[in-house]
Parts: structure tokens; sequence; C-alpha cells
């Protein structure tokens, strides 16, 4: 199910009226993601009070996306919407050829203000870097590699949405290990992704992660920054 934090930032762009990088939506299960997509937007459409007439996809069919059918669909893009916004539904976007790849640069990094572009996908592998340099990736799936600490999220979700001062007492007073703070900086990855939040800002907590790990970086000071990041 997809978490309601990131339907209300989903929301919130739409509001904006400012252009939207495509939402690329990331799960190991292909086929629950993409029935939870589609009530994504059938929410969005009612929220809206748009016609399901404004809403086009390419749904899995287990066939690859040739060049003449993206053509054909974002053809519909020409058109503009009377309403806040249309929706293009991409399912299992690993489905294209490289041409049919190529012909879809220009309508992801130029997206008119009336066009909200969804894609579905397993995972980041078998798309081009070109693609997912010009979308905003969405992670519904955790890493495995990263273990989630519900007391964390818990307090990063408090923190950022209540304006609830605990996290700050725990970081700033408690005399914590190098790992402690680690976790805090991979659960706040896992809760950007999970919640559309800070993605601007995944690169740069991977790269102070990096260097707590390498460089022997003082770790307090890199949380106390991030602190001080996500409350603004």
């Amino acid at each position: 199910m997809i978490n309601k934090n990131i339907k209300e930032n989903i929301i919130n762009q739409i509001n904006k009226g400012d252009k939207k990088s495509p939402f690329l939506f990331l799960s190991n299960n292909s086929e629950l993601l993409n029935s939870d997509i589609r009530n994504l937007w059938l929410d969005l459409l009612k929220y809206f009070e748009i016609p399901s007439s404004y809403m086009y996809s390419l749904e899995d069919n287990w066939k690859n996306i040739k060049i003449k059918e993206v053509k054909e669909f974002i053809e519909f893009s020409n058109s503009k919407s009377p309403y806040k916004f249309q929706i293009f539904l991409i399912e299992n976007i690993s489905r294209f050829t490289i041409s049919a790849w190529n012909s879809l640069l220009k309508f992801f990094e130029e997206p008119d203000v009336t066009n909200l572009i969804l894609l579905t996908n397993s995972s980041e592998s078998w798309i081009l870097d070109t693609i997912l340099s010009r979308v905003q990736t969405i992670n519904l799936w955790w890493n495995k590699s990263i273990s989630k600490d519900e007391f964390l999220t818990s307090m990063i979700n408090s923190y950022i949405c209540d304006k609830n001062p605990e996290i700050l007492s725990y970081y700033f007073r408690n005399k914590l290990e190098k790992q402690d703070y680690l976790n805090f900086l991979e659960n706040l990855i896992l809760y950007s992704k999970e919640n559309l939040a800070f993605i601007d800002y995944l690169s740069e907590i991977d790269e102070d992660i990096n260097a707590i790990k390498q460089n022997n970086v003082n770790a307090k000071y890199v949380i106390d920054k991030w602190l001080l990041k996500i409350a603004d």
C-alpha cells in the first residue's frame, strides 16, 4: 500500500503548479506494485475531481514496449488537460526497447505542467542511467542490507511532521557509538524513499555515510548537521 505521506507529497507538488519529474516506483512484487499505483491514480483523480478519461496507461502485458507504441502513447500529452493534471502510467518500464527509451527522453525531461507521469519497475537494473537521472525514485521495499529501526523512523517522523524534539535530546545528550549514528543516516534514507521526502539529499547522505565509515569523520557533527537540515 502507498504510504499516505507519499500521496500528500505528490498532491503538494501538483498544487504548486510546477513541472514534475516522473515518479518511478520500485518494488520486488510487480503485480502488487501495479495494483497499488492504479489505486494511487484513482485516489488522485478523485481528490482533484478529474474524470478517469484523463488517465492514460501502458499496462504490463509481458511484451516489450516498442517505439511505435510509445509514440502513440505520448501523443496524448500534446493535448493539455483542462484540469490540474492528466496521468500517464507506464507499468514495468524495463520492457522498453532501446529506441523506445530514447523516444521518451524529452517526454521525461520536459514534462508539461499538466502531465503527471507514474512509472513502475521491479528495480533500477535494466533502466538506462539517462532515464534514472530524470525521475524521482521511490522504493517501496526495504534494502535487505539495511535494517529498518522502528524506534528511529518513529522519532524521525515525529520530528519532521510534529516538530517533536525528542530526537534532538536523544542525539545531543546521549553518548553513542559510531554505528548508532550510521543507523540514523541509513534509516533517514529509508524514511526519505518511503515518504518521498528529502529526495535531493539522498546522494549527500550516502556520501556522509561513506565518509564516516572510511575517513573517520566526526559522526556526531554529521548527525547534528542533518537534524538541522531536515528541520527546515
